[in-house]
C-alpha cells in the first residue's frame, strides 16, 4: 500500500487572528503546509502563532504584491512539488473540517486505485444548506477550492489554475478541464467541510423566510461575470452559463443597489471580451 504525501496550501490575504484556530486543527495532519500570504506586505509576524507549532513542515510564504488567488495558488502547488507532494489540499483559513477530513481523505487515496481521479472533496455543510456526514463516495462536478484535495500528477499533466480567472472561477474552469480530459472528482461523503463561500442573504414572504441564497458585494460580481465570460467562450460548459443566470436572477428579483451590480457585471463582461483579467483597481486606473 503506498503511503501518500499531503502538502497543504492555505492562501491568506490579510490573515487575521480569529482564523488560526481553525487552522491549528488540522496543519499537524499534513506531511507539510504553506502559507501564502498575497497581501503584498510581511506579516510575518502575525502569522508566527502558526508556524511556532511545528517550524520543521509549516512555512509562510510572502508575495511582495498582490498578484491575486490564481497566481498565490499556483505558486503553492509549485512549491508543493518541490516537496514531492503526491497530493496537494488547498484550505482556505476560515474553512473548519467537521471531523478528522485529512485521515478520511489519506485512508481513501492509501488504499483506492486513484490514477483516474483529479481531486478528491469534501461535502460542503453551509449555514444556508446543512450537510452532514455520511458514507461512501460518489462522482461530484464542481466542487469549491477550500477543502480539496488536488492529484499532483493531473496538476502536472494538464497545468495548474488558468491565470485569466485571478481570482474568481479558477477551481470551475479547472473542474471543467480534468472532466474532458477524462478525469473523475470524487467526492468523500465522510468529509465535511465548514465553508463560508458568501454572506447568507433571507428571502422572506409574510414575515418568513422562504429561501437563502448566498449574497456577494458588487466587486466580486465583477470578476465573477469576468470570468463566467471567459470560461464560457472557452468551453461553452452549461453548468457556467447556468449558474451566470442564477446569479444575475438574484440580483434581478432580490439584492438592494441594483444598480451597481449590473455596473460591475457590465464591466466584468465588457473586460472579458478585451481580454483584460488583472485587478480591477488597475483598470480603474488606466
Amino acid at each position: 500500500m503506498k503511503i501518500n504525501r499531503i502538502v497543504g496550501v492555505i492562501p491568506l490575504y490579510q490573515p487575521k487572528k480569529q482564523d488560526f484556530p481553525n487552522i491549528l486543527k488540522y496543519i499537524n495532519d499534513l506531511d507539510y503546509c504553506f502559507l501564502l500570504d498575497d497581501t503584498g506586505k510581511d506579516n510575518s509576524f502575525l502569522c508566527k502563532e502558526i508556524v511556532d507549532v511545528n517550524p520543521d513542515k509549516i512555512q509562510y510564504v510572502c508575495n511582495t504584491e498582490n498578484i491575486g488567488l490564481c497566481a498565490s495558488v499556483n505558486n503553492g502547488f509549485k512549491l508543493a512539488k518541490e516537496k514531492n507532494a503526491d497530493w496537494v489540499l488547498i484550505m482556505n483559513p476560515d474553512g473548519t473540517f467537521q471531523n478528522d477530513a485529512i485521515k478520511i481523505y489519506r485512508r481513501y487515496i492509501d488504499t483506492q486505485d486513484t490514477s483516474d481521479t483529479a481531486i478528491v472533496s469534501p461535502v460542503f455543510n453551509l449555514d444556508r444548506r446543512k450537510r452532514e456526514a455520511s458514507t461512501g463516495t460518489k462522482i461530484v462536478w464542481h466542487p469549491d477550492m477550500s477543502g480539496c484535495l488536488y492529484n499532483m500528477k493531473v496538476l502536472d499533466e494538464l497545468g495548474y489554475y488558468d491565470q485569466n480567472t485571478y481570482f474568481y472561477g479558477l477551481d470551475e474552469e479547472y473542474c471543467i478541464r480534468v472532466r474532458k480530459n477524462g478525469y473523475k472528482i470524487i467526492q468523500c461523503s465522510e468529509a465535511v467541510l465548514n465553508h463560508h463561500p458568501a454572506e447568507t442573504y433571507c428571502v422572506k414572504f409574510l414575515g418568513k423566510t422562504v429561501l437563502k441564497c448566498g449574497k456577494d458585494n458588487p466587486q466580486r460580481y465583477y470578476y465573477q461575470f469576468r470570468s463566467g465570460y471567459y470560461i464560457h467562450k472557452k468551453y461553452h460548459d452549461l453548468h457556467n452559463f447556468m449558474f451566470c443566470v442564477y446569479k444575475f436572477t438574484k440580483v434581478v428579483l432580490f439584492f438592494d443597489h441594483k444598480e451597481k451590480y449590473f455596473k460591475m457585471i457590465r464591466l466584468g463582461i465588457m473586460d472579458a471580451k478585451n481580454r483584460f483579467y488583472g485587478n480591477i483597481k488597475e483598470r480603474n486606473e488606466s
